[in-house]
């Protein structure tokens, strides 16, 4: 634990209960903030909860599909009037379903569209309110490499929203910098979720062994640089993109 960074913060993850986004609020939970874990499915938002509750850290579930904007509004809406304030959002809620071009249906690119752009649309909208009367707030979301390179391995579509996140990034970082809000991504890559269990041990040893570091990556990876861009350190990165791929790919 490097210290109480986030104490007195309140931050909000969704897609929180399980890999990547529950890494992420257990860390923040860790160093102090007042974190709420938003998940569609309770059981999994309420066992992230009760593990950062059982190390004397401070969490609330929400449960949220985020692919409805009214659920988004109306989480927003609870929050500030259970904590009075809305410091850290992360937007890592995010689906990855494996499909070739003929495979993408129209429901598949409805929901991929929906849940990993719309949703950081709406959510960013909606809290943007309370962070500029604050002149006050942190806002990161979890991108992908596919986003940059595109991607083979999923859906043409996925990487379609990644890239759109990214441009969303700068968009925002320029509107609301001057209200003291920043806005950064991270791109991940090769990060060992169960999002990933479409990548068999043969897949997984030839990436790795692209990766100049010679490892697949974890959620802690990408949490560490989520709580960098979470804090005042990182006060003066704003609209970046970073990289956690190993050295995968650089640009």
């Amino acid at each position: 634990m490097i210290g109480p960074r986030f104490e007195g913060k309140v931050a909000l993850i969704t897609g929180a209960g399980q890999g990547i986004g529950r890494q992420i609020a257990i860390d923040l939970a860790e160093e102090g903030a007042k974190v709420i874990v938003c998940d569609i499915k309770a059981e999994y938002a309420d066992e992230v909860v009760k593990e950062i509750r059982d190390k004397n850290g401070k969490a609330s579930s929400e449960i949220c599909d985020v692919s409805d904007r009214a659920q988004i509004d109306e989480l927003v809406s609870r929050v500030i009037a259970s904590y009075g304030r809305l410091d850290i959002v992360v937007n890592n809620a995010g689906i990855l379903i494996p499909a070739t071009i003929e495979e993408t249906t129209d429901k598949l690119i409805d929901d991929t569209i929906n849940i990993n752009l719309k949703a950081v649309l709406w959510l960013i909208r909606a809290v943007t309110p309370v962070m500029k009367k604050a002149k006050y707030g942190k806002i990161i979301n979890i991108a992908s490499i596919t986003g940059k390179n595109g991607d083979n391995t999923s859906t043409f579509v996925y990487g379609a929203t990644k890239g759109a996140v990214m441009s969303i990034t700068r968009s925002v970082a320029r509107q609301l910098g001057p209200h003291g809000v920043t806005c950064n991504a991270v791109a991940p890559h090769a990060i060992m979720t169960k999002m990933m269990t479409y990548w068999d041990d043969t897949k997984k040893r030839s990436i790795s062994d692209k990766i100049p570091v010679r490892r697949l990556g974890t959620p802690s990876d990408v949490s560490r640089a989520v709580l960098f861009l979470a804090a005042d350190e990182s006060s003066f990165i704003n609209g970046e993109v970073v990289n956690i791929n190993g050295g995968y790919y650089m640009d």
